[in-house]
């Protein structure tokens, strides 16, 4: 574990972009999750750590449930579940969910890519890592470029809207960020 990564993990788990993915928590099934999340308490949980968040966000499952949320007609494909930390199981719950990303950019929203897809093995053999962080971002940013280009994306602006105007802005500016043409359909409220 890198020396400092409590303090990064501290700052990644304040950032907009975590905040915004935090709002999926109470719609993606919890019902089918019980049995991992027990481990992990409620995300919004004030008693829960940054660092126990963080390996909410690390397992591969509640991500590819957000995106089942933001795409909910994906080809279906098993995640791997698992009451114990284990590196392949997240290697292969990552890749579920970079298939899925390429082929909702690609098929649905008819885009290339412009950033390399996560690093699903920095990702899974360490999440508590610099780089792991990083992908983890990154992951997070194509994520949220599918939520505010699909069908649904009145609803998913709307819950960003529902936000402070700081963190507002700084999920505009990771807009702008995850595409090639800016966006200018988030409209802050002051």
């Amino acid at each position: 574990m890198d020396s400092n990564i409590m303090d990064i993990l501290e700052e990644f788990m304040e950032s907009a972009l975590v905040t915004w993915v935090q709002l999926f928590d109470g719609v993606v099934d919890r019902e089918e999750n019980v049995m991992l999340f027990n481990q992990y308490m409620e995300v919004n949980s004030k008693s829960q750590n940054s660092h126990d968040r963080y390996l909410r966000l690390t397992n591969g499952i509640f991500l590819n449930e957000v995106m089942r949320v933001i795409d909910p007609n994906p080809k279906l494909e098993h995640l791997y579940r698992s009451g114990r930390d284990d590196q392949m199981l997240r290697v292969q719950n990552f890749s579920i969910l970079n298939r899925h990303l390429r082929a909702f950019y690609q098929e649905d929203l008819r885009q290339l890519i412009l950033m390399p897809l996560p690093n699903i093995a920095i990702l899974g053999q360490d999440p508590l890592t610099e780089a792991a962080v990083e992908e983890l971002r990154r992951l997070l940013l194509l994520l949220l470029g599918c939520a505010v280009q699909c069908e649904r994306k009145e609803t998913f602006i709307q819950q960003i809207q529902s936000l402070d105007i700081e963190t507002q802005t700084a999920i505009a500016n990771c807009i702008q960020e995850v595409s090639s043409v800016p966006y200018s359909f988030i409209h802050i409220h002051y």
